[in-house]
């Protein structure tokens, strides 16, 4: 336990591991149903089973993630960070080595105001995540390489991109000012959602130094590169 605090304070100074035991009745009760069943599980193989069998209920949009889990998956904490409560998965990587993830609290998630006005406009997939199971899932160390907590949320068109100089915006079969990025690679690559795309499966790759890849299988992206940014 030392030793994981020392690793995640390199990256959280301020972080906490938490029993569930130290927090007050209103705390307890911000969090979702299956943190509060699974951290007052009477064994830790009881607890995993618990999340696990949750991860199970999003496998259209996790389910290599969710594979990767059921294989892989070593423990999950109760953490805190500036008194936000999260879980933090702890994971062995394809090296044999443990990594660590943080999946944050749908229940307590401050929407942005110019992503909630149009919330309904997201896909159901997403709300259904960022509702029920997690307000964004990503590598601890960077906060990436995985679904985006919704206070990270942002249009396109708010940032300045140096391939608009080499493009014709114009050309683009998407608004910048309706598309969202879901997914960061941590370097340069976005797996994105236009808002008034009819189709509510596929996306697009937004990178910062080449032209986009259009009609991805959103989902499908999603789940292969979270994966493939756990197994490294």
């Amino acid at each position: 336990m030392k030793e994981k605090l020392a690793f995640l304070r390199q990256y959280s100074p301020n972080i906490e591991i938490l029993e569930i035991s130290s927090l007050d009745r209103t705390q307890f009760d911000t969090l979702p149903s299956y943190w509060q069943e699974a951290f007052n599980a009477h064994s830790s193989e009881e607890k995993l089973d618990i999340i696990l069998s949750e991860w199970e209920n999003y496998d259209y949009q996790f389910q290599a993630v969710h594979s990767y889990l059921e294989d892989n998956l070593i423990d999950v904490d109760l953490i805190r960070q500036n008194n936000e409560i999260s879980l933090l998965y702890s994971l062995r990587n394809a090296a044999g080595n443990i990594c660590y993830y943080e999946g944050k609290n749908p229940k307590t998630k401050h929407i942005p105001e110019n992503i909630r006005s149009r919330w309904n406009e997201i896909p159901e997939s997403f709300r259904d995540i960022y509702d029920e199971l997690h307000n964004g899932w990503v590598f601890f160390a960077s906060q990436s390489n995985g679904l985006s907590k919704v206070e990270d949320l942002f249009f396109l068109d708010e940032m300045d991109w140096g391939i608009l100089e080499e493009i014709d915006v114009h050309s683009l079969p998407f608004s910048l000012s309706d598309s969202i990025p879901f997914f960061s690679n941590g370097m340069g690559a976005y797996a994105c959602f236009d808002l008034k795309s009819k189709d509510k499966q596929s996306g697009f790759i937004w990178y910062h130094d080449k032209a986009p890849r259009l009609d991805i299988e959103l989902w499908a992206v999603i789940d292969e590169w979270t994966k493939i940014g756990i197994e490294r």
